[in-house]
């Protein structure tokens, strides 16, 4: 399986890239929407007079008649989590209105009639994101108080659905890095969630700018599987891999032989840190029989036996047959690339069609990310090569030379300094003076003795707090900026090291039967 690109095909697919990053079609709903580009713009311009909130952006309205949204985390004395807020009457979630204004002719007021208006079920979201004091929240659609009947409604353009997830940036104080990089990965790896910014008043008081996502679940214009057959136990699948919850995990290979990555682990302050697992996300939780579990299970241990077999290091395990090996490639490519610590431990994400290969994906959750986590990082080495089942896959020379020729392909299309420094510099734009009303609100939180331990960067031996907590918004995203630059530049002079882990030398001896 030795993998080569002819040198007149990669120029011919560098050229393509270029052309499709350089011509987006919004008028297409196949293709990708960047808001920034497409929607009303900061100095479109407002007739009102100025004495309530005025924003070109979408404007969402959230009513739970004063009832506290459930889900934060509730700690025992030793700081330990112990279980989550719930309503009064045990539930996970409340109810409420959700008003939407979005005519993107006009811009938006908190008493403009609402272009689109439901009932919801609601709840706080997230793992450590739950300890900031900005929330991020589930938000289910539904048709009435209840909340027993979804209701799919086409939010802010994106395509109909009932499930939502509303991100609020509080760690990340450039506020873009999950609307860029969930946009970037889509075009690289042809499907991620949609996103849109918008700000959000909740019960009366404004919260600032968030980001509108779509959850990751099977459907038509998400992640497109075959349908759920009842009572056929070979099936369709979504899982992800993720901290576990109450023990609902499968017993794959990776998890009984204890090679998961942070099978057990404590961060510096002593919190426990919860176990990885894999959970099975689709079929839904009333389809999961013992017979669809068992399939589900059976299957991925039987790719992982073969990536931690001796076959593998000898090249005798065509892992090609299993596993969609395009989007292993990409999905390394883009993690390596923006420092993602999260991979095969946290939020990551794997899809199969009963008819078809396993998928790595959707991505999901890049707050972290360049830099971004909350211990600091350095740009200047490799981090995921030996992450998960990359330790195996590396280990095959095809594998290894068609990352570096992805990573050289995308270097010269999205992941150019060119086109992320514009990028960054047009989302901040279309942000405008967004970004002033989200710090009038926030703007406590670049004073880090404002803040717990949860809520703030902790900085690595020799450094202080303000070393690796910005101090205002412009000095985030330089920081950004500045981190992004020089790991692209680091990664171009030392990505070929990675031919290590294929050599020889390091194969002949290592594998786990």
């Amino acid at each position: 399986m030795k993998y080569r690109i002819a040198g007149i095909a990669a120029m011919v697919l560098v050229l393509l890239a270029v052309f499709l990053a350089d011509n987006v079609d919004t008028e297409n709903p196949e293709k990708r929407v960047h808001q920034h580009l497409t929607a009303r713009q900061p100095d479109a311009g407002c007739d009102c007079d100025g004495t309530t909130l005025c924003t070109h952006l979408p404007l969402l309205v959230i009513d739970t008649g004063g009832v506290e949204i459930p889900g934060n985390p509730i700690t025992d004395e030793h700081h330990q989590e112990i279980g989550f807020t719930t309503a009064a009457d045990g539930s996970t979630m409340i109810s409420g209105k959700l008003s939407v204004m979005s005519d993107e002719k006009q811009n938006h007021h908190p008493t403009d009639a609402p272009d689109m208006e439901s009932n919801i079920m609601i709840r706080v979201r997230g793992n450590s994101s739950r300890y900031f004091n900005k929330k991020s929240y589930r938000v289910k659609l539904v048709e009435d108080a209840e909340g027993l009947v979804n209701r799919d409604l086409p939010l802010l353009g994106m395509s109909k659905e009932s499930d939502w997830a509303l991100h609020g940036p509080f760690l990340d104080k450039t506020l873009i890095r999950n609307y860029m990089w969930m946009n970037i990965s889509a075009e690289i790896m042809g499907y991620a969630p949609e996103v849109r910014f918008c700000e959000v008043i909740l019960n009366g008081e404004y919260q600032g700018v968030y980001l509108l996502i779509e959850t990751i679940k099977e459907g038509d214009y998400r992640v497109n599987l075959s349908d759920y057959e009842e009572g056929n136990d070979q099936t369709s699948y979504i899982v992800r891999m993720d901290a576990l919850e109450d023990g609902n995990a499968i017993n794959n290979y990776t998890q009984y032989t204890y090679e998961m990555e942070f099978s057990t682990m404590e961060d510096d302050l002593e919190h426990v840190v919860s176990s990885t697992g894999i959970q099975v996300l689709y079929p839904q939780e009333e389809y999961q029989s013992e017979g669809v579990l068992n399939y589900i299970q059976r299957d991925i241990s039987r790719i992982e036996r073969g990536l931690f077999s001796s076959d593998m290091v000898s090249g005798q395990y065509d892992y090609e047959k299993e596993l969609d090996v395009d989007s292993f490639v990409d999905y390394y490519v883009l993690q390596e690339f923006l420092l993602n610590n999260d991979v095969f431990s946290r939020s990551t994400y794997f899809y199969r069609d009963v008819r078809g290969h396993l998928t790595v994906g959707p991505v999901w959750d890049y707050n972290n990310m360049l830099d971004n986590y909350i211990r600091p990082f350095s740009y200047d080495r490799l981090y995921l090569q030996n992450r998960g089942w990359y330790g195996a896959l590396m280990k095959d020379e095809d594998f290894l030379e068609r990352v570096l020729d992805r990573y050289k392909e995308l270097r010269q299309t999205y992941l150019s300094d060119e086109y992320l420094t514009n990028y960054i510099e047009e989302t901040l734009a279309y942000l405008g003076p967004a970004i002033a009303r989200n710090d009038e609100v926030w703007g406590f939180s670049y004073d880090t003795t404002d803040l717990t331990t949860m809520q703030r960067r902790r900085p690595a031996a020799g450094q202080t707090l303000e070393d690796v907590n910005p101090s205002s918004h412009a000095e985030a995203v330089e920081w950004m900026v500045d981190f992004m630059l020089k790991r692209a530049a680091w990664l171009d002079e030392n990505i070929e090291s990675l031919r290590q882990y294929c050599h020889q030398s390091k194969t002949a001896t290592q594998w786990v039967e």
